[in-house]
């Protein structure tokens, strides 16, 4: 009697324990400062390739990027004056208040882009009530979120392994 116990009560704790320490992999964090262009490169190789993205796709990735933030600075040149023209020009970054011309420009074309409020609000979990009074549409890119109201990006979000290290 005890060994069938055993035989039954042993594997279903095995799998008890296993399931509860088995949790949520991702978490979603709000961050001030946008993904660069190459966060968006790296993330996309690993999604499409499972590996980082060789030199030569580097080199290949920044020069484009290069030719369109410059044909973005040419037909924007009120931009010099701003205080986002440093993310833009040479962190390669975007930040609050960018337009969807320079978030283009930076990053390409993104993955998905929306304007269902409840697509929105699964996509920044906890973070939504934030951003719900700003957001009309989102953006979506490879582990990042961009919000946006009617003219320019008002909160970003990025899904975080929880094995990636932290600086906090």
């Amino acid at each position: 009697m005890i060994r069938q116990c055993r035989a039954f009560f042993l594997p279903l704790a095995v799998a008890v324990g296993f399931c509860a320490c088995v949790g949520p992999t991702e978490t979603v964090e709000q961050t001030p400062r946008g993904p660069t262009s190459l966060d968006v490169l790296a993330a996309r190789s690993q999604a499409l390739n499972g590996r980082e993205p060789s030199f030569d796709e580097k080199r290949i990735w920044e020069d484009e990027v290069d030719m369109r933030v410059s044909k973005y600075l040419r037909e924007h040149p009120e931009l010099e004056q701003s205080p986002r023209y440093m993310e833009v020009r040479f962190w390669r970054q975007v930040a609050p208040g960018a337009s969807r011309g320079e978030v283009e420009a930076l990053l390409e074309s993104p993955a998905e882009r929306t304007i269902d409020p409840a697509l929105m609000a699964a996509l920044a979990e906890r973070h939504w009530d934030d951003l719900s009074r700003k957001a009309r549409e989102a953006w979506v890119y490879h582990g990042w979120v961009i919000y946006f109201d009617d003219s320019a990006v008002v909160g970003m979000v990025r899904r975080v392994s929880i094995f990636e290290p932290r600086y906090d």
